[in-house]
């Protein structure tokens, strides 16, 4: 019996700690998908960091025009919505 208990509590603290380190993960470290708000984006754009690219697409979901912006020092891109 003592050593049931001891491979549950092995296995138990193991799986313990993988769905910790996934949860960890998904909630700190990939932000690739997260938005910023309009006012950080704003701020960034206008503060030179950003130079427009000439790609410009029209997004299926909302079906409204965008152009992507980049920044040379970090590789980040940014999808402004053109009215």
């Amino acid at each position: 019996m003592g050593a049931i208990v001891s491979i549950i509590l092995v296995y138990g603290l193991q799986l313990v700690v993988f769905l910790l380190l996934l949860w960890l993960s998904w909630r700190f470290f990939d932000r690739r998908y997260r938005r910023k708000d309009e006012e950080a984006v704003q701020k960034d754009l206008l503060s030179g960091k950003f130079t427009p690219t000439p790609e410009i697409f029209i997004d299926p979901r909302d079906g409204c025009k965008y152009q992507v912006y980049y920044n040379k020092e970090t590789g980040e891109r940014e999808y402004v919505r053109i009215k």
